[in-house]
């Protein structure tokens, strides 16, 4: 789900913002998934990662001590403000997590005691610069929180690149559209359509697929490889205040901005559903996918 309204990074997604829902993110993403991917990283005789709107790294982290040894990862970001923080987040979590890690130039190498990655980062417009990308010597894929800002020719552009090359595709928290509020208030269901509506406007790439993104991007590839699709819905906790207050004033500005007309009805909404968050009398369920696609074997590779 998209949230741009935190302020320290206008325009785009804050750190502030990314570090908060990480522990959602994480908490929510399919273990099943993230197991068969892990099995099947296992049997590569090389894994070079690619990553597309990497942020400040959330998504590296929570995979790299499932992939095994020697990863090459780069990640990729069109905003400087996130790739600036990258490395400072990486050692953050190296640190926490008691993981060695080296800092050469624009070089970081972490090492645990069942894997070890070399990565690597970069600025790339990924909305006008897609086929540039080096999916030749790429064995994986991935992405967190991105497909519904993207677009159907963009999603179906990137299954054509990755079965091209016989990419595998690990694509999560793709929002799918349902949101649930506990406990339930009058104007929920109108916020939750009228988010929708927002959801598909364009975000850089073109008129958005919004909650049809996950469903398209597995469709596509679906078609030419062993694809899987997993729930993987953010679980918010009365505690969780913060981030239920974030999502909700995030949410006001997106409804407002489509029905200023409903800007009565959203001040009390917004207002009614602000005291349960403070009281710890709010949970929130939002809903999300992960895709998961491997390529099969046999398949003939196009250089």
């Amino acid at each position: 789900m998209v949230d741009k309204t935190d302020s320290d990074n206008a325009g785009g997604f804050s750190p502030t913002w990314l570090t908060l829902r990480e522990p959602a993110d994480h908490a929510a993403r399919s273990g099943r998934l993230t197991q068969k991917l892990a099995d099947w990283a296992r049997k590569q005789s090389a894994m070079h990662i690619l990553e597309m709107g990497c942020g400040t790294g959330s998504n590296f982290r929570y995979l790299c001590p499932h992939l095994g040894h020697d990863q090459e990862w780069t990640l990729l970001d069109y905003d400087p403000i996130l790739l600036a923080q990258l490395p400072l987040s990486i050692r953050q979590w190296a640190e926490d997590e008691g993981v060695d890690i080296d800092t050469a130039n624009e070089l970081v190498t972490v090492a645990g005691k069942d894997f070890s990655a070399r990565v690597r980062w970069q600025q790339a417009d990924l909305a006008n610069e897609l086929s540039t990308l080096p999916f030749a010597k790429t064995q994986l894929v991935t992405g967190s929180a991105l497909l519904d800002l993207t677009s159907q020719g963009w999603l179906e552009q990137l299954a054509e690149l990755c079965i091209a090359h016989q990419c595998a595709c690990l694509f999560v928290l793709n929002y799918d559209g349902r949101i649930q509020w506990q406990p339930q208030r009058q104007f929920d269901t109108q916020t939750t359509a009228l988010l929708n509506r927002h959801q598909l406007g364009d975000k850089g790439f073109g008129p958005a697929m919004g909650p049809q993104a996950g469903h398209v991007l597995a469709q596509a590839l679906g078609s030419r490889q062993q694809c899987s699709v997993e729930p993987s819905d953010w679980q918010i906790r009365p505690e969780q205040q913060a981030l239920q207050q974030a999502l909700l004033d995030g949410w006001r500005t997106a409804c407002e901005e489509l029905a200023p007309e409903s800007a009565d009805e959203l001040e009390h909404w917004h207002d009614e559903r602000q005291q349960l968050i403070s009281s710890e009398q709010s949970s929130l369920s939002v809903g999300h996918t992960d895709v998961l696609s491997l390529p099969v074997s046999g398949q003939t590779t196009t250089s």
